[in-house]
């Protein structure tokens, strides 16, 4: 699992009833601030697209991991909040994957230039199918290509943010270069045919 999935975990609150559910990010920040305060607070909350009331990245691993053991959250009046790591989430649902795109992620820094780290940015909206592996040797904030495989294009954001240990951030710029059918990709056995060719093989 890439480093930036093992920063993630899912926040759930409970009862379904709970007044919290109104405002579930100030919610979550006030429960670690009264709850664990000896825990790091640097934390980005966002709004999930699938799982819990919460997604939230801690800044690094261990930061996670370090609340994860601290929960479950009792406050008062008899709500929980729960933590769930990425990839343990109970009501994991599977939708169609039959759009493919072709897309560049543009300024794209080269010290996050791994395939497992690529993945890992673009795992909350689309599979990656393919990395074009020229751009591992292009120079720091070239263009970066990949095929993504997702339900709709429309979940492809506008920008990647790139959260390094220290705080600071890089944006890169999303662009959707074409849109087809993943059926059209498709070999007579039924086999994904790659759009990238391999580089050549060194002299």
């Amino acid at each position: 699992m890439s480093y930036f999935a093992r920063r993630h975990a899912y926040a759930y609150i409970s009862p379904d009833t709970a007044p919290a559910r109104g405002n579930p990010k100030a919610f979550l920040r006030a429960v670690f601030r009264t709850l664990a305060p000896d825990l790091s607070q640097d934390m980005e909350l966002q709004t999930p697209s699938c799982f819990g009331d919460v997604v939230v990245c801690f800044r690094t691993p261990e930061d996670r991991e370090a609340a994860m053991r601290r929960q479950p959250f009792e406050v008062a009046g008899g709500g929980t909040v729960k933590l769930v790591r990425e990839g343990e989430t109970p009501n994991v649902t599977f939708t169609p994957m039959e759009c493919l795109a072709h897309v560049a992620l543009h300024r794209y820094p080269v010290e996050e230039r791994t395939e497992e780290e690529i993945r890992g940015i673009c795992c909350h909206f689309g599979g990656v199918l393919e990395v074009d592996r020229a751009c591992f040797t292009t120079p720091d904030l070239a263009t970066v290509f990949v095929v993504l495989n997702m339900e709709h294009p429309r979940e492809i954001p506008r920008e990647l943010r790139i959260r390094y240990s220290d705080g600071s951030r890089c944006v890169v710029p999303v662009e959707i270069l074409r849109v087809w059918d993943r059926s059209e990709s498709l070999d007579a056995n039924g086999e994904h045919v790659p759009l990238f060719q391999p580089p050549p093989a060194a002299a």
